[in-house]
């Protein structure tokens, strides 16, 4: 049997399986020691040369964001989305300031239910101000 997320994820395939996906997958790994500038840049450029790049990275850095407990994995998430807004156009833009990412995503991770420690909470609301 399979889990409700594993049909779903078959049915709407990995985000981490596209090219982009594969390399924020890599970037946002919570056994790195310290964010990979040249990875998060490598990120930017695929989103901004290709058709695809936009939407598979929002798709990738959203799987990192919801639901997950490890907050250092989050927080390299969040650290790849501020790059990519600072770096990338208007494509991602238009897709990370819609309500669903912004309400879904961002202050989803920081419900008091998730516990999200001072850091991780301060990081998201500044980035919302980024994003919006």
């Amino acid at each position: 049997m399979f889990s409700l997320g594993e049909k779903m994820e078959f049915l709407i395939g990995n985000p981490f399986s596209t090219p982009v996906g594969q390399r924020i997958e890599r970037a946002t790994n919570g056994s790195l020691q310290s964010e990979d500038w040249g990875l998060n840049m490598e990120i930017c450029d695929i989103i901004n040369e290709t058709d695809e790049g936009p939407r598979d990275a929002v798709k990738a850095i959203k799987k990192r964001i919801v639901g997950n407990k490890n907050f250092r994995e989050i927080m390299f998430a969040l650290t790849v989305l501020e790059t990519c807004v600072k770096n990338c156009g208007h494509r991602f833009h238009v897709l990370v300031a819609s309500q669903e990412f912004v309400e879904g995503v961002l202050v989803r991770s920081i419900l008091p239910k998730n516990n999200p420690p001072t850091i991780l909470h301060d990081r998201v609301l500044s980035l919302i101000q980024v994003c919006t």
